[in-house]
């Protein structure tokens, strides 16, 4: 007996469009036109052979006033090339390409992460102290110093502290970073893993 599978499509339909509404739940609302976190500053210049080749995994969680979303993330750094690919639900959010000076991306779902963000925050995180006070714009400085026995990474422009990175262990590679964000205020928890 043949089975009829008209009556089957909008049991598809439904699953497909809640495959999109959960991919949609993992991600910040957008901020509005004219908000300084809708347009990023360009890539910070750092090349990626600085990092050291490796493949990492990260599960992500961002926070900001009123809302929390999580995603995964895989980075692939090899000698002239990072990429960045970014998943929620096992759906693909973004994905993005540099090599210290260009940058490209590509967004899959609406209101994805804008790239240039995500990836100057990474920077932030992982490259090391002497070659970040390099790559940093005029103005902008970073220090480092302990707390609690733990490293804090603290990134001013002038005299007013905007980003504050606490890592867990000595390798921003493994373990857990707290990265707080003050104007936009939002933070980012990464717990990473080396593969």
């Amino acid at each position: 007996m043949r089975a009829c599978l008209i009556p089957r499509l909008p049991c598809v339909l439904i699953c497909v469009f809640c495959a999109f509404c959960l991919a949609a739940c993992v991600l910040p609302v957008r901020p509005a036109r004219g908000d300084p976190a809708e347009s990023a500053p360009p890539p910070l210049r750092v090349a990626p052979a600085l990092l050291g080749e490796r493949v990492v995994e990260q599960r992500l969680v961002i926070r900001w006033p009123g809302g929390e979303r999580g995603a995964d993330a895989v980075l692939e750094i090899g000698k002239d090339r990072l990429r960045l690919v970014m998943l929620a639900f096992g759906i693909r959010l973004m994905s993005l390409e540099y090599d210290g000076e260009m940058f490209s991306e590509q967004r899959f779902v609406p209101h994805a992460p804008d790239g240039r963000r995500v990836l100057n925050d990474l920077l932030l995180i992982v490259t090391p102290l002497e070659n970040l006070r390099r790559a940093l714009p005029s103005g902008a400085h970073v220090t480092e110093r302990r707390v609690d026995g733990k490293l804090r990474r603290e990134i001013a422009g002038g005299e007013a502290v905007k980003t504050v990175i606490d890592y867990e262990t000595e390798s921003p590679w493994r373990g857990k970073v707290a990265f707080r964000h003050i104007p936009p205020d939002y933070e980012l928890f990464l717990e990473s893993h080396e593969l």
